[in-house]
């Protein structure tokens, strides 16, 4: 047997008592489906419309209770704990908990020694992520997952002729390393701006820390001189880094060459990237055409 229901606006409330009950008597006989503003429900309960859920706000420690179903935390900078009622008096039902505003770690907790997907506690670290969780009769188990998007930046240029990096005295490969300042283009896919300028400096603006896979690109030549060795390098925060140094060597001002460098780094917020440039050589000065710096942000 199927019931359905559609309730108009405005409809005299005298009625609702009679069609209650009627609906109570049919579903404690033969009741194959319960139906919302429909007369032929395909499942055990259909609602043909839209449903509203409760969402609660939180920005302190909380125990949640059966008042709660949607959970946003917006607990700026303070990290929180959100605690789950004992399995045994909620059985089937499901929180979504969502981090808001939150800057920090927000701690989901099961009651006392009970477990979430095997674990005790589920920690939301990055920004504006979600979890749903449902009770299943022996401990409560994740059934969606909203990862925010990876944080991801980009700054490149382009140029037939080149930028000229004076370089005053010969490098040996950590010393007399000369910032490059080329005219970039920003393109932000999250999280990344170009430090105030456009001119080759990447800055993440995240909200936490994270590992980015650090991957640039360039090429270009000798703007005078012959046979130097170049090295090139990506700095953050000023300090360049050793694990994304590369040599090249360059015959000529005619002679124009391309290398790539690619580097694992953890930035914290405001953190910025630079390229570096010195030649082993000589203090004969670089002549730069092309660029492309973009950082890519890992899993945790």
């Amino acid at each position: 047997m199927n019931i359905g229901i559609t309730i108009q606006k405005n409809t005299f409330l005298a009625i609702f008592p009679f069609y209650f009950f009627l609906l109570v008597s049919l579903v404690a006989t033969a009741q194959t489906g319960v139906g919302i503003n429909t007369l032929t429900p395909k499942s055990d309960f259909e609602v043909n419309g839209s449903f509203a859920k409760k969402m609660t706000i939180v920005t302190a420690n909380t125990t949640l209770n059966a008042t709660n179903s949607i959970v946003v935390c917006d607990n700026a900078g303070i990290a929180i704990t959100l605690t789950l009622p004992a399995i045994s008096g909620c059985v089937g039902r499901i929180y979504t908990i969502k981090k808001g505003t939150s800057t920090t770690d927000i701690t989901i907790d099961a009651n006392a020694a009970e477990t979430i997907d095997g674990a005790t506690t589920v920690v939301l670290s990055d920004v504006k992520v979600a979890i749903t969780l449902i009770n299943d009769g022996m401990e409560w188990k994740a059934i969606g997952n909203y990862d925010a998007p990876f944080p991801m930046g980009e700054i490149s240029c382009f140029s037939t002729t080149g930028t000229t990096i004076g370089i005053s005295s010969a490098s040996n490969g950590s010393t007399n390393m000369v910032v490059c300042r080329p005219a970039t283009t920003l393109l932000n896919r999250g999280e990344f701006d170009n430090g105030g300028s456009n001119n080759g400096r990447l800055r993440y603006i995240g909200k936490n820390t994270k590992i980015f896979h650090i991957a640039c690109t360039i090429s270009g030549t000798l703007a005078n001189g012959t046979n130097k060795t170049m090295v090139f390098g990506i700095a953050q925060n000023d300090a360049i880094k050793t694990s994304s140094k590369v040599l090249n060597k360059i015959t000529n001002s005619n002679d124009v060459q391309s290398t790539s460098l690619h580097v694992m780094l953890t930035m914290a917020p405001n953190d910025y990237l630079d390229f570096y440039v010195g030649n082993i050589s000589s203090s004969d000065d670089f002549s730069f055409r092309t660029f492309n710096l973009v950082a890519i942000g890992m899993p945790d």
